[in-house]
This record gives structure tokens, sequence and C-alpha cells, in this order.
């Protein structure tokens, strides 16, 4: 009877093994291959950008794009790495197209160019499109027609805009102002500062960067305004590699039945709260 006991019960072992193995061969390849692994790495930019992503009272790393990094890797019952190598946002699609990342979520704007190498889940969020203008530079232009109206005034020969190297806005900016030269910085610092100095006349980034600015320098609103672009919003998305077809599809059913819940309380946690 001992012996059958065992017999059975290896039996028994061997289906739940069976069982799970054939399940897990069915799995589409690209889910398997995190699933495999046991592991999500996710490329994110090098840089805290609050309130995406940034440091605790604890040094513990929080934010919007952690916490919905985090949802994913649950929900596949995986790992999470973080991989933030990437000293631009064009080097995190790169991270993606060269499989050195699973997926890229780092306030990535879903632009078209970007599109051409990889593929982009539906928004899960969106932005304003931000202006921080020299007010002495813009007031040598009070007589321009285009005075009071400054998407039209920037967009003339001879006006200097500046962006961040490798971001969606180097783009945004040559569809809004094609009749303006458009300088590229590395960091934000180095723009602001060139505005300040009237180097530039204006500063094109998103709502929250420029509210972070303005939150932490108060003193450059003597010399600086900020302005919202009316023209269109920056959409941010996440990037997965061009191959991984139902990992897209995954991910887009994951944010579509996160949007009334999961997502509000985010908004509500790191925007609403903050204001």
């Amino acid at each position: 009877m001992r012996h059958l006991n065992f017999s059975l019960l290896g039996l028994s072992l061997v289906m739940t093994f069976c069982v799970h193995a054939a399940d897990f061969s069915v799995t589409p390849p690209d889910i398997a291959r995190v699933k495999q692994r046991g592991e999500l790495v996710v490329a994110m930019y090098y840089e805290d950008v609050a309130p995406f992503c940034m440091r605790n009272s604890k040094n513990e790393l929080v934010g919007i794009d952690v916490e919905i990094a985090q949802d994913i890797a649950k929900k596949l019952d995986v790992k999470l790495t973080l991989n933030r190598d990437s000293k631009t946002y064009d080097e995190i699609i790169q991270a993606v197209v060269n499989k050195k990342a699973d997926i890229g979520l780092s306030t990535l704007s879903d632009t078209l160019e970007r599109a051409t190498t990889v593929s982009f889940t539906t928004p899960y969020w969106s932005l304003k499109q931000s202006l921080i203008i020299n007010r002495l530079k813009l007031s040598t232009y009070k007589d321009h027609p285009d005075y009071k109206k400054t998407e039209l005034l920037l967009n003339q020969t001879g006006i200097k805009i500046g962006v961040i190297k490798g971001s969606s806005y180097v783009d945004f900016a040559k569809k809004f102002f094609p009749l303006a030269t458009i300088e590229s910085y590395e960091t934000l610092a180095q723009g602001i500062e060139d505005t300040k100095k009237t180097n530039l006349l204006a500063f094109l980034y998103d709502e929250v960067e420029i509210m972070n600015w303005n939150s932490t320098h108060p003193e450059d609103s003597l010399f600086l305004k900020s302005e919202f672009i009316t023209q269109s919003e920056d959409t941010l998305a996440i990037a997965v590699n061009w191959q991984d077809s139902h990992l897209l599809s995954w991910l887009n059913l994951s944010i579509q039945q996160s949007k009334n819940n999961f997502l509000k309380r985010l908004k509500t946690k790191y925007m609403d709260g903050a204001n």
C-alpha cells in the first residue's frame, strides 16, 4: 500500500509538472521570455523627474512611472528591474530596440519618429507643453503685430528656442515653430540659463518640468514667465519592441483596465495632492 501511495504521489507530481509545462508552452514568446527570466526590465531616464520618478525620505524610488512599472511586474508575477543607464529619452528607445529592456517607461512621448522603430501602447498620461519665456527679450517685440500671440510670434526667423537634446521636444519645436532656430541643450538648467541671459527668447518643455523648475527657483519669475502651448498635448506611452506584439496587447489591456482606478489614484496621489 505504501508503495502504491508513493507511486500515486509521483504520478501526481509528474502530471502537475506536465500541466504547468503544457500551459507555459502555449504562452506567446514575448510574454514567455519575461516569465522564464522571472524579471521585467524597464528602461528609465537616468535622472529623477518628479512626480514620475523621484526619491522619498527613505531614499526609495517612487512616483507615477515607478508605480506603473511595479504594477506591471506584479501582474506578470515577476520581479522588477529598472535600467537607468539612458542619458537621453532617445536612448531609452534604443534600449528597447536593442532588447536591453523589455519596455521603456519614463515620461516617453509617443512621437511618429520614435514609432518608426518601436511600438507604443495607448497613452497612459497626458501633459501640456509649456514655454518659459524671457520677459525682457519679449518686451522688445511689443510693437510686433503678434506680440500678444506668443505662438505666432515665436514662429519667425531670428527667434531662438531651446529644447532638451534627445527629447521629443526637438521634433515638437520644429513642428510648432518651423521658421525659428532650435537650439538643443544637455540639461534644462543650461537651457533656462541661456533663456535668462537672453540668448534664447523661450525654452520649450513639458508642464511638469517647468512647474518643478518654477517651484525650486521662484526668484526666476522676475526674469521669466510661463505659458502653455495650445496647439496640442504631450501624450505619454510605454515603448515596446516592435516584435513583441502580444506584450503590447497585454499592456494596452492593462492600461485600459487601470484608467478608472489605479491611474486615477496615482493622479490624486502625485499630481492633485501636490497642487
